[in-house]
C-alpha cells in the first residue's frame, strides 16, 4: 500500500478511487493475461517505447497500404495496356479512358502517364485543383522537336485547349524514363516536378513507374501512376483527423521526408492544410522545386527538431533512410518542449529515400501511459467496464465535495472569500472539514477588516507568516478629517453616531480602493491611506488627488441623504503629500501594523489641519503638485512651514479634474498665481487687486478673501526686511 500511495501522489481523489477499484477487480484476471503482459513488457521496457512503436507501426502500415494500393493499381493498368496492345492507338485510347474514369473515384490519386517508346508520344492525365481531369499530350513534330498541349474535357464536345508549349524535350529523355528503361524493373521515383513545360506551374508528384513490355520482353512503353505531394498531405491530414486525434491525442503528427539526390532533406508529407493551400517562402524551399520545404527550415518546429535528430544520426554513422528497424529518439523544440519521434525507412537500401515518421508530445504521452496499456488488457474488458461503472459512481460521491472544497481553499489563498454551503456531504470528516473552512473564512474576513485587504492577500499568497519589516519607498499619503465632528457627535445618539461614521468611512474606503489605494487605518472619523504600496501603483499622485475630489463630490450626495434622515451636515478636509517613507509591518513579533511612517506622513496630516487656516478642503504638497500638473487643476496657497518641519514648502489647493476646466476656473487660477507672485514680491496692493478680481468671478472665494485681509494688514504693518513670505503653521 505504501507503493500505491507514492504512485498516486498528486492524483485527484476520484481517479485514485477509480483506479484502486479497477485494480482490485482485475486482480482475478491477472493470471489469464500475465503471459501477454509479460511479452509486451519484455518487448518494450518503457511505456513510451511501446506507445511509439504502436503509433509508428500503425501510421507506417496505413501509408504502406496506401502505396501498395497504388502499386496494385499500376500492375492492373499495365496488364490492361499490355493486353490492349500499346501499339494500337485506338485500343490504347480506350484503355486510357477506362483508367481516367477510374482515376476520378480515387481522391488521393493525382494522375497517370503513358509514354510510347517507339514514337516518344506521351499522354498524361491528371486532376486540377477543382478535381477536373486535364490531359497533357506531347507529340513529335519531327527532327527531334516535340510540342505539348494541355486540354480540358479532351475527347468531348466541350474539349478546350488551355495551354500549348513548343520546344518540349523528348519524353524518352526524362529522368524517370531513363532510370527504368534499362533495367525494365518497376519501382518508385523520387518526388519530381512535371517534365512537360505546360505543367511546370503545378506542384510536384510522386510516381510509381512500370515499364510496358511486349510478349518478347522488349520495352514498348512506360506507365507512371502518380499521386501528388498535395494528395499525400491530404492523406496524412485524414490520418491525423481520424487516427491521431481520436486514438492518441498527444499533440503529434505523422510526416514523410525525402532525401533528394543533392542530399537535401525535404518534407513531402505534412498534415497541416496551410502547407497545401499556399506556396512556401522561397527562402525555405528546395533548390530543385519551389513546392518542397526543407526540413531544417520548415515552419513547423516539430519538423525542424526531427531534422536535428537526423543530423545526429549521421554524426553517429547511422543512416536513418537506410535502416530496417524502427528508430525512436527524443528531441527538444525551439520552445523547449520535448517530443518523442519514431520513424521507419520506407524502402531501406532502395529508391526513393523516404522516411515515414510520427511525433508525440512527451509530456502528454507520459501522462497517458495507463491508457496505452489497455491494448494489452482487452482480455479484461468486461471486468474493467464493470469496475469503471462502479468506481465512477463511488468516486463522484466521494471526490466531488472534496474537489469543491479544494477549489474553495485555492480561492481563499487568492484572497477571494465567498461563503458557501453543501448539503450533499455524507461523510463526517468532510462535514467537519467544511465547517472548519467556513469558520476560517469568517476569521479571515474579520481579519481583513482590521488590516488592508491587499496586505492580507499578499500574506495568504506568500504562504508565510507576517514578520516585522520595512522598506524605503515613495508613497503618496492621504489624510482626511471631518470638520467639528467632536461637537457634532455630542448631539447624536450612539447608534446614529456609529452609523454616520460607518457610512462616511465606507464611502471614503470604496473610493480609495477603487483607485488602487490602500486604507491604512481609521482614527475616529479620520482616514489614513496611501498609494504605491504594498503593490506598485503608477501615477499614484494622480490617483490620490482623484480620490480626494471624488470623496468631496460624494460628500454632497452623502449630506443630501443625511438631511432627509435628520442627520447633521458634514464637511471633510483632506491633506495629501508625496515623498519617501518607511512602509511595512511595523510593531512587535506579537502584534504588527502594516503602515507608513516618516516626514511625508506627518506632512499630509499637517496639511489636512492647515485647511482650517485657509478655509480650503483639499491641500497638497509641492511634490504632489509637480506630478499632476496638467491633469489636476490646482492653485498656489502659501509657503508654509508646518508644525514639526523647519523648512517651508509651497502648498496648493486642488480644485478640479483637468478635464473639467472652464474659462472661469482658468481665470481664477491665473489670477491666483499672479496675485501670489505679487504677494511674495511684497506688492501687496497689486495682490489685492488680483484677489479682488477673483471675487468678481466668485464672491465667496475663500482664498481670495483670506489674502485680501492679509495684504491689507501688511499695508498697515509692513513685514520685516528679511521677510520671505513663509507662514509658520501650528495646525496639527
Amino acid at each position: 500500500m505504501d507503493f500505491l500511495g507514492l504512485f498516486f501522489k498528486g492524483w485527484p481523489l476520484k481517479y485514485q478511487l477509480m483506479f484502486r477499484l479497477i485494480l482490485l477487480i482485475t486482480v482475478t484476471g491477472t493470471v489469464l493475461t500475465s503471459i501477454s503482459f509479460s511479452m509486451q513488457y519484455n518487448e518494450g521496457k518503457s511505456s513510451r517505447f511501446m506507445m511509439m512503436n504502436l503509433i509508428s507501426n500503425n501510421i507506417n502500415d496505413l501509408l504502406m497500404d496506401f502505396l501498395a494500393e497504388i502499386e496494385g493499381e499500376a500492375e492492373a493498368y499495365k496488364d490492361l495496356l499490355t493486353k490492349a496492345s500499346i501499339n494500337n492507338s485506338e485500343v490504347k485510347n480506350q484503355a486510357r479512358i477506362f483508367i481516367a474514369n477510374h482515376l476520378k473515384s480515387n481522391k488521393y490519386m493525382d494522375g497517370f502517364s503513358i509514354i510510347d517508346s517507339k514514337t516518344g508520344h506521351m499522354v498524361r492525365t491528371m486532376k486540377n485543383p477543382e478535381e477536373k481531369l486535364l490531359v497533357a499530350e506531347t507529340i513529335s513534330e519531327g527532327n527531334q522537336v516535340f510540342r505539348s498541349t494541355l486540354y480540358e474535357n479532351q475527347g468531348t464536345p466541350e474539349q478546350k485547349i488551355i495551354l500549348t508549349g513548343s520546344n518540349e524535350n523528348d519524353p524518352r529523355h526524362f529522368d524517370f524514363y531513363l532510370e527504368f528503361k534499362d533495367n525494365k524493373k518497376k519501382g518508385w521515383f523520387n518526388s519530381r516536378g512535371y517534365s512537360q513545360n505546360v505543367l511546370h506551374g503545378y506542384p510536384p508528384i510522386l510516381s510509381y513507374v512500370v515499364p510496358l513490355k511486349d510478349d518478347s520482353g522488349a520495352l514498348v512503353g512506360m506507365l507512371t501512376l502518380d499521386f501528388g505531394v498535395l494528395q499525400l498531405q491530404k492523406y496524412l491530414m485524414d490520418i491525423t483527423n481520424k487516427k491521431m486525434d481520436r486514438d492518441y491525442s498527444f499533440g503529434g503528427i505523422p510526416f514523410v521526408l525525402e532525401r533528394r539526390n543533392n542530399k537535401e532533406i525535404v518534407v513531402i508529407g505534412h498534415p497541416d492544410p496551410i502547407y497545401i493551400e499556399t506556396i512556401p517562402d522561397p527562402s525555405i524551399v528546395s533548390e530543385s522545386n519551389k513546392f518542397l520545404i526543407l526540413a531544417e527550415k520548415h515552419p513547423d518546429q516539430r519538423i525542424r527538431t526531427f531534422n536535428k535528430i537526423i543530423e545526429k544520426e549521421y554524426k553517429e554513422n547511422r543512416d536513418p533512410f537506410n535502416q530496417n528497424s524502427t528508430g525512436i529518439n527524443v528531441g527538444k523544440a525551439d520552445d523547449n518542449s520535448l517530443w518523442l519521434y519514431s520513424w521507419t525507412a520506407t524502402y531501406p537500401g532502395q529508391k526513393p529515400d523516404w522516411i515515414i515518421g510520427v511525433c508525440v508530445n512527451r509530456e502528454l504521452a507520459a501522462a497517458s501511459v495507463i491508457r496505452s496499456l489497455r491494448i494489452t488488457l482487452w482480455v479484461l474488458g468486461f471486468l474493467i467496464i464493470a469496475s469503471v461503472l462502479i468506481s465512477i459512481n463511488n468516486s463522484r460521491i466521494m471526490s466531488k465535495p472534496l474537489e469543491n472544497m479544494a477549489k474553495d481553499v485555492i480561492e481563499i489563498g487568492k484572497g477571494r472569500i465567498v461563503f458557501s454551503s453543501d448539503s450533499s456531504l455524507l461523510v463526517k470528516e468532510m462535514i467537519d472539514l467544511k465547517d472548519g473552512i467556513e469558520k476560517m473564512k469568517s476569521g479571515l474576513l474579520s481579519f481583513r477588516k482590521y488590516i488592508p485587504y491587499k496586505v492580507v492577500n499578499q500574506v495568504l499568497a506568500s504562504r508565510k507568516t507576517a514578520e516585522p519589516f520595512a522598506e524605503k519607498k515613495e508613497l503618496t499619503i492621504f489624510f482626511s478629517d471631518l470638520e467639528n465632528f467632536t461637537t457634532i457627535s455630542e448631539s447624536l445618539e450612539p447608534d446614529k453616531l456609529v452609523k454616520l461614521i460607518g457610512d462616511h468611512l465606507a464611502m471614503c474606503t470604496n473610493i480609495i480602493q477603487s483607485l488602487d489605494g490602500t486604507v491604512d487605518k481609521y482614527i475616529g472619523d479620520s482616514v489614513m491611506a496611501f498609494w504605491n504600496s504594498p503593490e506598485d501603483c503608477k501615477n499614484h499622485e494622480l490617483k490620490a488627488c482623484q480620490a480626494a475630489l471624488a470623496c468631496q463630490e460624494q460628500m454632497v450626495l452623502f449630506n443630501e441623504r443625511n438631511k432627509a434622515e435628520g442627520l447633521p451636515h458634514l464637511k471633510m478636509r483632506i491633506g495629501i503629500s508625496t515623498g519617501t517613507v518607511f512602509v511595512g509591518n511595523i510593531g512587535s513579533d506579537d502584534r504588527l501594523n502594516y503602515t507608513a511612517v516618516g516626514d511625508t506622513v506627518n506632512l499630509a496630516s499637517r496639511l489636512e489641519g492647515t485647511n482650517k487656516t485657509y478655509k480650503t478642503w483639499i491641500l497638497i504638497s509641492d511634490n504632489t503638485a509637480a506630478e499632476i500638473r496638467g491633469q489636476i487643476l490646482t492653485r498656489p496657497v502659501d509657503k508654509v512651514a508646518v508644525k514639526g518641519k523647519a523648512n517651508a514648502i509651497l502648498i496648493h489647493e486642488v480644485l478640479a479634474l483637468g478635464e473639467n476646466e472652464t474659462p472661469k476656473l482658468r481665470k481664477i487660477i491665473d489670477l491666483t498665481m499672479l496675485g501670489f507672485d505679487h504677494y511674495l514680491a511684497q506688492r501687496f496692493q497689486q495682490a489685492i487687486d488680483c484677489y479682488t478680481q477673483i471675487l468678481d468671478i466668485n464672491k465667496g472665494d475663500h482664498l481670495a478673501l483670506f489674502y485680501i485681509e492679509r495684504c491689507k494688514g501688511f499695508l498697515v504693518f509692513p513685514p520685516p526686511s528679511d521677510w520671505d513670505g513663509v507662514h509658520i503653521s501650528n495646525s496639527k
